[in-house]
């Protein structure tokens, strides 16, 4: 498979000269609360029209391009204000115990990259923010400007496959991202705030929360060392 992206190259190559294997994690909606903010800004500038709290429009439709009542031009703007600013990102809400999950699962098996369909411009917040809350350094893997939006969970199909085995797989909370990944892929998808998964024929593992995040990603560690011996 063809990587055109440096970085994604210079990554599989480091970590197979050191012969590690690592888990990779997404940032918006795993780590931080990116559409709380948007829905809390959306709520005082276009008001409520549900009468529902934030995470009860969160949980009703997960995605802010799927809140009926927000689809138009100057609800686009706000959201697109907050996706593109470096500073906004530098304050973003932390999803609880997401950071000391995550510094547990590291001693279990290393992160080595946060892949995000988030756009290049805002990395020097992105890593602020993961700086500020003590996730484990990695690099990060942003969207490249050739890509559109609409096409980032393709792009990260795509990356993920290209550096399986040095990668094994990620903690993703968006299920439109194993619409993409082939039959072929071996990696293992943690499928966070997610009950179930339409893929059956590949490595997808719903997790409810992180704590459950954490118990998965042991035993499949124990599996495969078991399997490795």
């Amino acid at each position: 498979m063809r990587i055109k992206n440096k970085e994604v190259v210079a990554l599989k190559n480091r970590l197979k000269r050191a012969g590690i294997k690592g888990l990779s994690l997404d940032m918006d909606e795993t780590l931080s609360w990116t559409i709380g903010l948007m829905v809390e800004e959306l709520i005082k500038k276009f008001g409520n029209p549900e009468n529902l709290s934030i995470k009860e429009i969160v949980d009703k439709y997960r995605h802010t391009d799927r809140i009926p009542y927000w689809q138009h031009d100057e609800a686009n703007k706000i959201i697109n204000e907050i996706v593109n600013s470096d500073e906004i990102q530098k304050d973003l809400p932390l999803i609880e115990e997401s950071n000391k999950t995550v510094l547990e699962i590291n001693k279990t098996i290393p992160v080595v990259a946060y892949i995000t369909a988030r756009p290049t411009n805002i990395i020097t917040g992105t890593k602020f923010w993961l700086k500020k809350h003590r996730f484990p350094k990695a690099i990060v893997i942003t969207r490249p400007k050739n890509v559109p939006k609409k096409m980032g969970n393709k792009w990260k199909a795509k990356v993920l496959e290209y550096l399986y085995p040095e990668v094994i797989g990620i903690v993703d909370d968006n299920p439109d991202l194993t619409k993409f990944l082939s039959k072929k892929y071996k990696g293992t998808i943690y499928l966070y705030d997610n009950c179930e998964t339409e893929r059956k024929d590949i490595n997808v593992v719903p997790c409810n929360d992180w704590e459950t995040v954490a118990k998965k990603v042991k035993e499949c560690k124990l599996n495969y060392d078991r399997l490795s011996r």
